[in-house]
């Protein structure tokens, strides 16, 4: 009994909760990839899209140890018949049980304000930011822009960024919208914002204005409001480096070399006038004048509808970027295979067929499920997380 007593003040039970922490992040990992990939499938077939995220991922784990002493006789007893046991061990003399259990909540995205988010045309702010966290540029304008239209003397062409596009002749040059974004690329066009901060004019009902009566202790004079202008712009230094990123007839392909306009950091005083966002630009100087350019871009889900057209033709190897200049990485803008011979990053079956994205390789596909997991957070409202249905899962 002294043993058992110590035995039992010895054992205690350490929950580490490093083990679980790592499933859950990498379980929660595949799902979020599993969604995009299966939404690309789903543009690719014309089926509606459907939107869900995870508001809230938990576990418990629930141990219980119970030990007793085994079952025996004491004191003097008759001589048995037959030979007994002196002592008996049951399943509740030492036993022991542990359950683990994990419980999420998901919502589903069907909400006004998220899709009036996810059907709006990515902003010049938006596309800022991506440009600002190292994607390259290259990437960006094949991910976002819809078309380009060129309006020279008064004749308006459209580049439409399509997987099968039709290249218009325009001034006796039959261009694509490919030869657009080198265009890009080469003089360095690029998204330039600007931060100025306007003190509001007092008005009826702020404190400090005639008859104001605003919270204690606050003032107009307290409360800047922040306007933020963009547009695009060409940066000389982007226009350099495309030099040393990428082949020479990228810069040999430029109609008309030299000073573009507007220049990054020379803004004008009517920088107003750009409002909150523009995605004109003009080329002065060209032989045929002043050339103006107006970039339409996609919304989230046009992203989405552009890669499920790139899986449903068969051009997953015929779209590509151009990548860098060693060649080390994959230029496929949507790396989709029907097997797993090489490994795969995320996979599923849908309607009895299997796709996958390789794990090795494959880098601009994936830097594209990074960034519609961050379009897709930039569109989600505190709102849309309110109705959770919660799913438990216990084994």
């Amino acid at each position: 009994m002294s043993l058992i007593a110590v035995l039992v003040a010895g054992c205690s039970f350490v929950d580490t909760i490093d083990p679980r922490y790592d499933t859950i992040n990498r379980s929660t990992t595949k799902a979020r990839n599993e969604s995009i990939l299966l939404n690309i499938v789903r543009a690719s077939q014309n089926v509606p899209l459907n939107f869900v995220t995870f508001s809230r991922v938990s576990g418990s784990t629930q141990a219980n140890l119970g030990m007793a002493a085994p079952t025996f006789v004491l004191g003097a007893n008759p001589p048995p018949a037959t030979i007994q046991r002196d002592a008996t061990i049951s399943n509740s003399t030492l036993n022991t049980s542990v359950l683990a259990a994990s419980s999420f909540d998901i919502t589903v995205l069907e909400s006004r304000d998220f899709y009036t988010a996810l059907l709006s045309p990515v902003d010049l702010p938006t596309l800022n930011f991506f440009v600002r966290q190292g994607y390259s540029r290259d990437l960006l304008f094949w991910l976002f822009t819809d078309s380009v239209r060129e309006t020279i003397g008064g004749t308006t062409v459209e580049y439409r960024n399509t997987p099968d596009p039709q290249c218009p002749v325009f001034q006796g040059t039959q261009r694509c919208f490919e030869k657009m974004v080198d265009d890009a690329l080469a003089t360095g066009l690029t998204v330039e914002t600007l931060t100025e901060q306007h003190l509001p004019t007092p008005g009826p009902g702020m404190l400090g204005a005639p008859g104001g009566t605003g919270p204690p202790g606050m003032s107009p004079l307290q409360r800047p409001i922040n306007i933020v202008y963009s547009r695009l712009c060409f940066d000389p230094v982007l226009a350099t480096r495309s030099l040393a990123e990428y082949p020479p007839d990228i810069q040999s392909s430029l109609r008309w070399p030299g000073q573009h306009q507007p220049r990054c950091g020379n803004w004008k005083p009517d920088k107003k006038k750009l409002g909150g966002d523009t995605l004109t630009f003009e080329w002065v100087g060209t032989p045929y004048g002043t050339i103006k350019y107006e970039i339409i871009t996609r919304s989230t889900f046009g992203i989405y509808q552009f890669l499920g057209r790139i899986l449903s033709r068969g051009l997953t190897n015929a779209v590509r970027v151009r990548g860098p200049r060693d060649g080390s990485e994959d230029t496929r803008i949507l790396a989709v295979a029907q097997d797993r011979s090489d490994g795969c990053f995320v996979e599923i079956n849908y309607e009895g067929e299997m796709f996958c994205v390789p794990q090795k390789s494959a880098e601009s596909t994936k830097r594209i499920f990074s960034i519609l997991v961050q379009l897709l957070a930039l569109k989600t409202q505190v709102g849309d997380l309110a109705i959770t249905p919660t799913v438990r899962v216990a084994p």
